[in-house]
């Protein structure tokens, strides 16, 4: 009985990681639809177009659209979280430049990107309807502006940084990067450069 039993288990492997595949697959081509027509002009014909396959096919994977809108939100947030993580462990930089980098990673480089686009709709929505996938969302929100508290609380221990409120500093940097990536994603008349450069003026004043 055990070889049959391990032989069953080969037999599905492969269909289990198919359907993992293409699920993913999914998610990709929906992150571009998303940041192309945004969440409420989306509905599942689109990302089945853009999948190349039929709705039927698609409600194979996922429930609705909202459950698609979950996975690949959090999946560009996934993204994102692993370069701030790059930047933090980052020991070349100094604490002040692992901060401007943050900034720049979040709001200069996803300037043409799905997952600058998707982040912006992710931060909108939620300022105006909660519910529990925006909730679950907004953990790696939190997540995000608790990196910035820790550069700057280390960087104070490490006398890199004069002494001020982390927490207080750390939402204030945040709400810079949210405010910019709103502006950006509903006006092409945003000289990003220049709004950068404000932010980074602060942080130069952080230095001890």
């Amino acid at each position: 009985m055990s070889i049959k039993m391990e032989g069953g288990e080969a037999d599905n492997l492969p269909k289990i990681v198919d359907y993992e595949i293409k699920k993913q697959g999914i998610i990709e081509k929906a992150k571009e639809v998303f940041a192309k027509r945004g969440y409420y002009n989306t509905n599942i014909s689109d990302i089945s177009k853009s999948c190349g396959m039929g709705r039927t096919t698609i409600y194979q994977y996922f429930k609705n659209k909202d459950e698609i809108f979950y996975y690949s939100a959090k999946d560009a947030l996934a993204e994102i979280k692993r370069k701030v993580e790059i930047i933090v462990e980052d020991d070349t930089l100094s604490f002040i430049e692992k901060l401007k980098k943050l900034v720049f990673e979040i709001t200069s480089e996803y300037e043409h990107n799905y997952i600058f686009v998707l982040l912006a709709e992710i931060w909108i929505i939620s300022k105006r309807e909660r519910n529990e996938f925006l909730e679950s969302l907004s953990e790696h929100i939190e997540d995000f502006k608790k990196a910035i508290k820790d550069l700057i609380s280390q960087g104070i221990k490490a006398k890199e940084i004069k002494p001020v409120d982390s927490e207080s500093m750390a939402n204030t940097i945040y709400y810079f990067i949210e405010s910019l990536i709103i502006q950006i994603s509903t006006s092409n008349n945003v000289d990003i450069n220049k709004k950068i450069s404000s932010v980074n003026v602060l942080i130069d004043g952080l230095k001890a």
